[in-house]
């Protein structure tokens, strides 16, 4: 198709306009006159910019030498076959494609960075701690409770009375656990990597009875035997790691965690870590035939004891109301016989008691 229109020649040599015919064979090339002698330019080898209603066509060989259409249709006419024949910028091409595009385009970039967040950094988070020997988490552990020690007051009476208590119970783990009492009102708890588990003096106080302090412990003691920190260190540092495992840098994998351990104190567990922990809870308590309601009566506990301040706990431990009914469902079920242990009840007595 052949079309001609008017059109601004710049001869690259000085700013002024000159005004010419064009003669144009859509898709094929583009002729004019200019000083009485004839120019053709083959859309192959010329580049073509619209901006607003006018198009702006120029040699690529000769970035200075250009012309400008202003004829509406004309412009728009020459520009779709231009398109046609791939004659287009990739950045022209994206703005052509328009706000549906840009709507769409955006929606499934969040969306390819929500799934890596969801599936892809917990997967690495799982096998960068695979590759980890439970040395490690003892090392991190190590480092992390000496800086809880340096700023904390650990009540060693109250913590030989919780380690007594909790000798009576059988985890289910050969991992040693050791259990420290901070002397501090701040309602939380937390495990450590290598086994330490302490509890603040203000949860202690709001803990009623020793099935709801089995089932605490129990909680904890599953964040030890099912590596939590560690993964959830592993997750928070995804980004470094992923290049790492990648080229099967195992040390500097270890290094970044070791470097990051005094994170662990404000690392809060996944929803599914939280799950995985109650549920181990509930285990414990089955196989120490504990009355499964101290976990129900724990979660209770913890929901109506804040005064509308949300205590540490909860910061790390998110306390959902599926965990809640959760912990019902267990307690519904009635799969086992709980017996009342004197030995549990005796030592946490003694733990109650000012020391």
């Amino acid at each position: 198709m052949k079309l001609s229109t008017p059109a601004k020649y710049f001869d690259g040599k000085t700013s002024r306009p000159y005004l010419l015919d064009l003669e144009v064979f859509l898709g094929e090339q583009i002729s004019y006159y200019f000083e009485n002698k004839r120019s053709v330019w083959k859309f192959q080898d010329i580049k073509f910019e619209k901006i607003g209603d006018h198009l702006i066509i120029t040699r690529k060989d000769n970035l200075s030498e250009s012309l400008k259409i202003d004829n509406a249709e004309v412009a728009n006419t020459i520009y779709q076959s231009a398109k046609q024949s791939r004659n287009i910028s990739w950045y022209h091409t994206l703005l052509d494609l328009g706000p549906k595009f840009y709507l769409t385009a955006t929606v499934a970039t969040f969306t390819l960075i929500a799934c890596f967040y969801i599936f892809i950094i917990p997967w690495i988070g799982e096998k960068v701690t695979d590759l980890m020997p439970l040395s490690f988490d003892e090392e991190i552990g190590d480092r992390s409770f000496q800086q809880i020690r340096s700023f904390s007051n650990i009540d060693e009476k109250r913590s030989a009375k919780l380690q007594n208590f909790a000798d009576h119970i059988d985890f289910g783990t050969h991992r040693k656990l050791n259990f420290k009492v901070i002397d501090d009102k701040e309602i939380n708890a937390l495990a450590l990597p290598n086994g330490t588990i302490v509890v603040y003096t203000g949860l202690l106080s709001k803990i009623e009875n020793y099935e709801e302090l089995a089932a605490l412990l129990g909680h904890e003691a599953t964040h030890v035997k099912e590596r939590h920190s560690t993964k959830t260190l592993a997750r928070s540092l995804a980004g470094y790691l992923v290049v790492s495992v990648v080229v099967g840098d195992v040390n500097g994998v270890m290094t970044s965690l070791a470097d990051n351990a005094n994170q662990l104190n404000n690392l809060s567990f996944s929803r599914a870590f939280e799950s995985s922990s109650d549920l181990g809870s509930y285990e414990i308590l089955k196989k120490n035939k504990i009355d499964p309601d101290g976990m129900y009566q724990l979660f209770k506990t913890l929901k109506t004891s804040h005064d509308g301040e949300i205590p540490e706990l909860l910061s790390s431990h998110p306390l959902t109301d599926d965990r809640i009914k959760f912990s019902k469902s267990l307690l519904d079920k009635k799969e086992y016989k709980f017996e009342k242990n004197s030995e549990l009840e005796n030592a946490f007595k003694r733990l109650k008691e000012n020391p």
